[in-house]
């Protein structure tokens, strides 16, 4: 329940507060005073869009503070709890609008988004402005209308069953579309795998392949200095006249001897033998280098032919032998997955099939919930008629399954009944009417007047009336009514008000007559010539001068105080 408003800085209002009664709360003005404002300050905590025209000129940001009474409110306390955002008794909600464009929301003191906010204003309070009535003459928001009524709307009902089923029915035909329409472009992407894994595979690459290749190529360019390196060392160490090991050799027998006669020799020699054996095995082991070592243009032809290959690979598969073995890997996978496309695509069907049955289930059982809610819809919406003076009209329930043959794939595959399934199901609401006996019930766009879709959506709301919200606002529902049908429509909105808080904009005595809490609002020039909106709540002898202006215009006389009073005393009993 809403029990306090404070707007700033909203339209033309510069500074208001206002605390609701928790029954029938009544908005009383001119034309222009600015009674619409308040219900769109109330939009605006709900999550409606802002704009930056409804800050008030000459300031620069808007503000509105609401505070709820939440307790018994199970809905609220569910969407905080989602939101994160701490449950209490009371709730405030804060909403302020820059005229850069910037918002800045906060609920119970913490910034929240403006999807969060829809969520919390939903499950807070419906709002039936004039635009509603327009409403009832689109067939798309019947069935909005009819579900809600016969409790098929929310988390876990039926509607949201439905929702889901036809989310995953439409996600498993694009699977399956996308596989069928694909079949010729797999193929194609298979003859490019292939083609690579074929091409890895010919070339027979070993991992660490290319830096041993690249080795051996600098040793076969290179031979002829390598060769003329290993036949002068050779010959140096132990050919040549004079030779390194020779002349060592002659070195060691002498210094050998004299090492008989001073032990202190005897390390020293022995160090010039351990070279001299090691300079002999180093001049043979050359000497068996020369032998083997020479050009090799075919083999340097080979490596370098195997280089390039590798190079072509590398450049076009990864940065190494390692990274294109992993890329024929990943191509054989992929190979091995399109292969079996054949089956996935029957596994695509078969999984759209019962993806289909079960939304055609779905859509079957509401369907059925609908028949039997749209029969009792029907019998109060009548009963409420009657009592707002329709005695005679005929309110119905048309509902239509929707046949699309051409489009019946998008049940299931072999759909034979051609039931045109979506989020909703597969069916169509129309409400109708027959105002008068013996006419034939039509859509209400073609037959409804200005005030039957008023007192439509009176009954409407009133056989719906169960507290899924704490507030209903109605924003001028007496539109194209008056005399008595505007006393019951009165008498009626105080009866919602016992169960529900009712905020109401009206025009008329006689339902202002019904306020619990009566508001009068009105508007006036300043001193600087700025136009400001005020609204106070009315006492006893204000509600009477203010239903008697209503009553008479300007012209109050006695007789239209006694007229007001009258109606004030009526409506309380």
């Amino acid at each position: 329940m809403l029990l306090e408003l404070r707007i700033k800085n909203f339209a033309i209002i510069d500074k208001l507060s206002l605390s609701f009664g928790p029954a029938l709360n009544i908005f009383t003005g001119e034309t222009g005073a600015g009674k619409s404002i308040v219900i769109d300050a109330i939009s605006l905590i709900l999550g409606d869009r802002a704009s930056g025209d409804l800050i008030r000129a000459d300031t620069e940001e808007a503000e509105v503070e609401a505070l709820f009474d939440i307790t018994g409110a199970p809905g609220t306390a569910s969407v905080l709890e989602a939101a994160g955002i701490e449950a209490a008794e009371e709730l405030v909600i804060k909403r302020v609008v820059q005229r850069t464009g910037r918002n800045r929301i906060y609920i119970n003191g913490s910034l929240a988004t403006l999807v969060t906010l829809g969520e919390v204003g939903r499950s807070l309070i419906d709002v039936y402005g004039q635009s509603e009535h327009q409403s009832l003459t689109r067939p798309e928001e019947h069935i909005e209308l009819l579900d809600a009524f016969a409790g098929l709307k929310g988390p876990g009902k039926l509607r949201e069953e439905m929702g889901t089923a036809y989310s995953e029915l439409r996600e498993r035909r694009a699977e399956y579309d996308s596989l069928v329409k694909g079949a010729g472009e797999l193929e194609r992407r298979a003859e490019l795998l292939r083609y690579a894994s074929d091409e890895i595979a010919d070339a027979e690459l070993a991992s660490g392949e290319e830096v041993e290749l690249k080795a051996e190529k600098e040793r076969l360019g290179n031979a002829g200095k390598i060769k003329s390196a290993v036949v002068e060392a050779q010959s140096g160490l132990y050919d040549d006249s004079g030779a390194i090991v020779e002349r060592l050799g002659a070195l060691l027998a002498p210094l050998k001897e004299a090492a008989g006669f001073d032990p202190r020799l005897k390390s020293s020699a022995e160090s010039v033998e351990e070279a001299l054996y090691g300079l002999e095995d180093a001049a043979n082991t050359l000497r068996d280098l020369a032998d083997s070592i020479g050009e090799e243009p075919e083999r340097l032809d080979e490596i370098l032919d195997r280089i390039d290959l590798i190079g072509k690979l590398i450049k076009k598969y990864g940065p190494d032998i390692d990274a294109v073995l992993a890329h024929k890997a990943t191509v054989d996978a992929e190979l091995a997955s399109l292969g079996e496309s054949e089956a996935e695509t029957a596994s695509a069907e078969a999984a759209l099939k019962e993806a289909g049955e079960r939304a055609s289930g779905i859509a079957t059982e509401l369907s059925k919930a609908r028949s039997k809610g749209a029969g009792q819809l029907k019998s109060l919406v009548e009963t409420e008629l009657g009592d707002l003076g329709m005695e005679a009209a005929l309110f119905d329930i048309k509902i239509e399954a929707v046949v699309d043959k051409e489009n019946a794939k998008e049940s299931a595959p072999g759909n034979e009944s051609a039931l045109r399934i979506g989020e909703k199901g597969y069916d169509r609401v129309y409400f109708l009417l027959a105002p008068n006996a013996g006419e034939e019930a039509k859509p209400l766009a073609r037959i409804a007047s200005g005030g039957e879709l008023s007192r439509i959506m009176l009954a409407l709301k009133r056989a719906t009336v169960s507290a899924t919200v704490a507030t209903l606002v109605f924003d001028e529902v007496d539109a194209g009514i008056g005399g008595a049908t505007a006393q019951t429509v009165g008498f009626k909105l105080k009866e919602v008000g016992e169960r529900q808080q009712v905020i109401c904009i009206t025009h008329l005595p006689q339902i202002a007559a019904f306020a619990g809490k009566h508001f009068g609002v009105s508007k006036r020039e300043t001193e600087e010539g700025r136009t400001v909106s005020s609204v106070v709540e009315l006492d006893r002898a204000e509600k009477v001068e203010q239903i008697s202006q209503m009553l008479g215009g300007q012209n109050v006389t006695e007789t239209t105080r006694k007229h007001a009073a009258e109606l004030i005393e009526a409506a309380r009993r």
